[in-house]
């Protein structure tokens, strides 16, 4: 266990793990969470990255995961880890995937749908301000990457993302328009409708 320990902390460390470019942020919380592991205040360390986290950090999101997955500096706790992992790896963690597929086998499987449906409610509450990414990342956890497909809803969150100006999924949304029904996509472009306007609305006052 200490040798693990000691390796997932050298990981962190070292940069091995890996971070991929953040969400804007005047200060970037990383440095400071390596020095507080390195002095091994690991408490602390998780305090930090928690609140970096909640405030959308990708590389925090997968750190708070892996914390909660190792059990340093926090009560092990594997339903957790794949929270925070599965949210990191919808947002573009480029570790996060694989570490994703490691932990399902430990997560009772009627939980794997529920934490998807945990991570989309964050990502819904911060796209509706206008978080391009977040409707990106809500069209991803609806693809077969991340095990319960949904087509409609897909297409849905990938419309809305070209829609509000982010062109990543256009030539996707485009392939998705080939599998969806004709009534389905018209209440797609209803529902969009909606949002946008609310959307819009929001953003003027």
């Amino acid at each position: 266990m200490i040798r693990v320990l000691s390796l997932f902390i050298g990981l962190l460390v070292l940069g091995v793990i890996g971070a991929p470019q953040l969400q804007a942020e005047t200060v970037d919380p990383i440095p400071k969470i390596d020095d507080l592991i390195r002095a091994n205040h690991y408490s602390e360390a998780v305090i930090l990255t928690r609140q970096a986290a909640e405030a959308e950090n990708i590389e925090s999101e997968f750190r708070l995961g892996i914390f909660y997955w190792h059990g340093v500096g926090i009560g092990q706790n594997y339903l957790e880890a794949l929270h925070w992992v599965t949210i990191a790896a919808l947002s573009g963690h480029e570790k996060a995937g694989a570490a994703r597929k490691l932990m399902l086998p430990k997560v009772d499987p009627a939980n794997w749908p529920k934490t998807l449906d945990w991570a989309r409610q964050r990502l819904q509450k911060t796209a509706e301000t206008g978080n391009n990414l977040n409707l990106v990342a809500l069209s991803k956890s609806y693809s077969a990457d991340f095990g319960f497909e949904n087509t409609i809803e897909e297409y849905y969150w990938a419309s809305l993302s070209v829609a509000v100006g982010d062109n990543s999924l256009l030539k996707h949304r485009d392939e998705l328009s080939k599998k969806v029904a004709v009534p389905d996509a018209a209440k797609a472009q209803d529902r969009m409708t909606a949002w946008l306007d609310k959307w819009r609305k929001e953003k003027s006052q």
